[in-house]
């Protein structure tokens, strides 16, 4: 009894509740100041790993560096994510990285027919041969190990990383690593076709880095779509919903007005026949005189 006692004259505990401290204005400052210098810092590392490559390996270092975040911009619009200033850096630096190892290996693919003495026909089917044979894999490699490196800073977890996205990569990017490989083979076999390469690799370096792409996402489709590239301020599919989702709000505004109008009209009809149908009073009897 004693216990239950005590049990009953124990106030039951209440949590309080904190209220969550609203920031004040100068913190709002400084922490926008401080967004803004991240983000100015990050596309001016970005920016300034491009440029380097550009220095060292001319349009095609341009070409190569620049592609990556593009198309990461392109990967995270298909797979529905922000692409940030931080993004644009870690794409930037991992394309830079990935320069000298795409364009010397290019490169040396390309010396090797002419060092074993093979003509141009020859040559030029060794060339593609081996670009898919020996140089994709390996730039598949340097790719992903440079991409985990560049965004986790660690080599720790890289094994599950390749296990997870090498060979979904390799398989997702075969048909696009053929049809380089013959564009290789071909401008060795006609050297006139050679500066309609550069136009070519520039695509198909975008389109590379897109389907490399650890995002898991079947929106690949939409790379056929020139909305995926366009601006919303000059894309005619946007501008078109645009417009069709004003005129349908106007539509919708203006029947829902008539709708109403109407409904005021019917009401106001009826109201005046059921006044004029309604029978007038009948007149009380006049009171009895009474004598």
């Amino acid at each position: 009894m004693a216990a239950n006692n005590h049990a009953e004259q124990a106030p039951p505990m209440q949590e309080k509740k904190e209220e969550k401290k609203q920031p004040s204005a100068l913190e709002n400052i400084t922490n926008e100041s401080w967004n803004a210098i991240k983000g100015t810092t990050n596309m001016l590392v970005g920016t300034g790993a491009i440029a380097g490559a550009s220095y060292l390996f001319g349009l095609d270092g341009l070409s190569i560096a620049s592609s990556f975040p593009i198309g990461g911009k392109i990967e995270s619009g298909l797979a529905g994510k922000e692409f940030k200033t931080k993004n644009f850096r870690d794409e930037a630096i991992t394309g830079t990285l990935f320069t000298p190892h795409s364009y010397y290996g290019i490169g040396a693919v390309k010396e090797i027919p002419a060092a074993m003495g093979l003509d141009a026909m020859a040559g030029g089917l060794v060339a593609g041969g081996l670009t898919m044979g020996a140089l994709v894999p390996v730039l598949n490699a340097g790719y992903y190990g440079l991409d985990y490196l560049v965004k986790n800073k660690t080599f720790k977890g890289m094994g599950k990383y390749f296990k997870e996205n090498y060979y979904p990569g390799f398989k997702k990017s075969l048909p696009l690593n053929i049809i380089a490989s013959a564009a290789v083979g071909a401008t060795y076999a006609m050297p006139v076709l050679a500066p309609y390469l550069f136009p070519f690799m520039a695509v198909a370096n975008v389109l590379y880095r897109v389907l490399l792409s650890t995002e898991k996402t079947k929106e690949y489709k939409k790379l056929f779509y020139p909305s995926t590239y366009l601006p919303n301020s000059i894309n005619p599919f946007y501008l078109l919903g645009g417009a069709a989702s004003v005129g349908g709000k106007i539509y919708r505004g203006v029947t829902n007005s008539a709708y109403g109008l109407g409904s005021v009209i019917r009401s106001a009809i009826g109201a005046l026949f059921k006044t004029s149908a309604a029978p007038s009073p009948a007149a009380s009897p006049a009171p009895a005189v009474q004598h």
